[in-house]
């Protein structure tokens, strides 16, 4: 069945719908210029996730070592009960035990310093730190930038260039004084010769 001249758009038809299209690209094409312009946003909410994470595994390292640092003191209660138990009453009176306690104690805490469980948790949360303090540091530029707020490198960029100023300042204030001393001492030096 041909179509009939009914069911064609009319060409203005056609018009208002290009019309309506091109409209409607347009908005798109504003939406997507709004959507680049909020990346720098969606940028920040992932820092912000970064850095909790980083928050977060810090926690758990700190966790971790701790149980490993706590380690010598449970074993050295542990020995120096042991010790106490064996000794009668009027003894673990005596001045000594203290002496007893803190050997028994400092022998824990250096095999435990010095084992390889104590230097990995050690390790692992020494990075995590400085993991947790890149991210905070990025963090604090990149809110900086969006606040427009100079950053922790623009003052440092800006105390280099202070304190290269300074010293050219001083090398320019410096050089004529020289020159003039040099000159003052000249006609002496000349004198002296000259005798």
């Amino acid at each position: 069945m041909p179509p009939s001249s009914d069911d064609q758009p009319e060409f203005s038809q056609l018009l208002r719908m290009m019309e309506i299209w091109r409209n409607n690209m347009e908005q798109a094409g504003e939406v997507t210029k709004l959507w680049s312009n909020s990346i720098p946003m969606w940028n920040l909410d992932r820092q912000v996730y970064a850095l909790m994470l980083a928050w977060m595994d810090v926690g758990r390292r700190m966790a971790a070592y701790h149980v490993i640092a706590s380690m010598p003191w449970c074993k050295a209660y542990e020995r120096y009960s042991a010790t106490l138990a064996d000794t009668k009453e009027e003894d673990a009176k005596r001045p000594g035990t203290f002496d007893t306690w803190r050997a028994i104690a400092n022998e824990e805490l250096i095999s435990n310093f010095r084992s390889q469980d104590f230097f990995v948790a050690q390790r692992e949360l020494l990075r995590a730190a400085l993991d947790l303090r890149t991210r905070q540091q990025e963090m604090a530029d990149r809110v900086c930038k969006l606040f427009g707020v100079p950053t922790h490198r623009d003052l440092d960029e800006l105390t280099r260039q202070m304190t290269e100023l300074r010293r050219e300042l001083r090398a320019s204030t410096r050089a004529p004084r020289d020159a003039a001393e040099r000159a003052a001492a000249s006609p002496d030096k000349k004198a002296r010769d000259e005798s």
